[in-house]
């Protein structure tokens, strides 16, 4: 029995009384409700499906099945009996209207978008998905810049602020071309709904949309950016867009507030900042630097070995940190000696050779393998991670009565 969907003749309707027409349960736990007549539009054409309760139980999502709509909810058949959903029995639903509402902005937006992008840039839309924060759409061309985003922006703007009216017309699907349609339809079904935005637009969907395009305002394309030989681009409009607006303008005061400055300052503020933190950070790296050349001479205890080709026995040692030992191994190798460096909690060991020195992968790969650990490098420098400290001081014990030559 199809369901009949009231969501599309009456989208602003919140609350449905409707007959159950079956009820099953599926491997995962989860039961499926079909109803008689559903305000719930179920997922498809890039848009989420509704959300809400069926009988005071959370609908967790609405599925086409066939001409039917499934409507998931996470009850078993004991709650299902007790909220009085079988089938014959009346139960009412209720939307969430607001996350319908809003689908149905970016839906619509969408169309204008498209249209627009497809008569200003000749960019065809080739896929539409709408996002819990924002929604993109794929086009055919490559990406564009900011100066561009702002024209189409104003565009839509400009035809959102003309409060066209949004008509859905109904149409048997052998029949498209009495509409000029912007691209033909891929979907098959026994009514073809076209969306037209008052003659400047006409596509098939399936999705919800609101009355007019006053509702889309404001309208912001947040970034277009490469996306497999073409361009994707992001949106925000309506009541998403105002949100993402106060979201923004929250973080900048917030921002200019902790830099101690004006709002208008906030960009050459963190730009300051940003340069002042890479000298320090250069600075930094050459004290880490020279604490491990320091540690290092005392670890060696034979004095500037960088000339000479005598061999050494290499020397192990500890570090705070990853970075630490790189810095400390490095150091060691400088002074023409072999060094084996734990990197204490990260659970890491850097070993590295002096320049023409033994091959620390050849001498310690094995070992490492041998413990459970896993790494790689070559000839002056190798570092294995193990999954656990004993594995880790077991390499240190193989390590330290290897051959290294």
């Amino acid at each position: 029995m199809a369901t009949i969907r009231r969501y599309y003749e009456r989208p602003a309707i919140a609350e449905l009384d409707s007959v159950v027409t079956g009820v099953s349960e599926r491997a995962d736990g989860a039961s499926v409700v079909t109803l008689s007549e559903t305000i719930f539009y179920p997922e498809g054409g890039g848009q989420p499906c509704d959300l809400g309760d069926l009988a005071g139980l959370p609908l967790e999502a609405a599925l086409e099945e066939g001409d039917e709509v499934a409507h998931i909810l996470r009850a078993d058949p004991v709650a299902l009996a007790a909220a009085g959903v079988c089938p014959g029995a009346t139960v009412r639903s209720v939307v969430d209207l607001g996350r319908r509402i809003d689908h149905s902005e970016q839906h619509t937006a969408q169309h204008l978008l498209s249209s627009i992008l497809l008569r200003a840039m000749g960019a065809r839309t080739l896929s539409f998905h709408l996002g819990e924060r924002h929604s993109f759409i794929d086009l055919n061309i490559a990406p564009f810049g900011r100066d561009d985003a702002d024209a189409i922006e104003d565009e839509v703007t400009r035809a959102a602020l003309d409060d066209y009216g949004v008509t859905t017309h109904l149409c048997p699907p052998e029949d498209p071309a009495s509409f000029p349609l912007r691209k033909e339809p891929s979907v098959e079904a026994a009514v073809l709904r076209v969306i037209e935005i008052d003659g400047i637009e006409y596509s098939a969907c399936c999705g919800t949309h609101v009355a007019s395009t006053r509702s889309l305002e404001p309208f912001r394309i947040l970034r277009a950016e490469k996306y497999k030989g073409g361009c994707r681009v992001y949106f925000v409009a309506g009541g998403r867009a105002r949100a993402d607006y106060r979201r923004v303008a929250g973080i900048a005061v917030r921002a200019a507030a902790a830099a101690g400055c004006a709002d208008d300052e906030l960009e050459a503020a963190v730009r300051s900042s940003r340069e002042r933190q890479k000298e320090l950070e250069r600075s930094l790296a050459v004290a880490l630097d020279e604490v491990a050349a320091a540690r290092a001479e005392a670890l060696d205890g034979s004095g500037d070995r960088s000339g000479d080709d005598s061999p050494a026995e290499p020397v192990f040692a500890v570090a705070a940190s990853y970075d630490a030992g790189n810095r400390l191994a490095r150091a060691l190798a400088r002074r023409g000696r072999v060094a084996v460096v734990d990197c204490g909690d990260e659970l890491k060991v850097v070993a590295c050779s002096p320049t023409g020195g033994p091959a620390v992968d050849a001498a310690y790969s094995q070992a490492a393998m041998a413990a459970g650990g896993k790494g790689g490098g070559g000839k002056a420098y190798f570092q294995a991670a193990f999954p656990d400290r004993a594995s880790l001081e077991a390499f240190v014990a193989a390590a330290r009565a290897a051959v290294v030559s």
